[in-house]
């Protein structure tokens, strides 16, 4: 069982899912070159954000909150604490050319938490699927 992440200068790697997610928070922050302290999550090809920053002390399976054999980006996030919101960085280098469905993505993701009443359009970007193969 296992994912395949990209980040970096479109660097794709493979991540067993057989682990705790603690465990497999750690790691994936440690090969994309972040502090322990920084947040991480993924979003996988329907652009759908996993959601891990929530999860990244759970005792419970990574199989659990990821599908196998899946490709996922990782993102940094930034959280606002004064306003609550998150701004979702990509961790992979010039997504903007190999992937230009992302940008609008994250920015719409970004401001999710801001503007409400742009809610049932993320949804529908979601829905659409996108190619994260390189």
């Amino acid at each position: 069982m296992f994912v395949t992440i990209l980040f970096g200068d479109s660097h794709m790697e493979m991540f067993n899912l057989n682990c705790k997610l603690i465990n497999f928070v750690h790691h994936l922050k440690e090969r994309c070159g972040l502090d322990f302290k920084d947040l991480v999550d993924l979003m996988d090809s329907r652009g759908q954000v996993m959601n891990l920053e929530a999860k990244q002390h759970s005792m419970a399976l990574a199989s659990r909150v990821l599908a196998e054999r899946q490709y996922y980006v990782a993102l940094r996030v930034h959280r606002d604490d004064t306003s609550g919101g998150r701004k979702y960085v990509s961790l992979l280098n010039n997504y903007s050319q190999s992937h230009p469905e992302l940008t609008e993505l994250l920015k719409k993701l970004s401001n999710h938490d801001k503007e409400p009443e742009k809610r049932t359009k993320v949804q529908t970007q979601r829905s659409k699927n996108i190619s994260l193969k390189a």
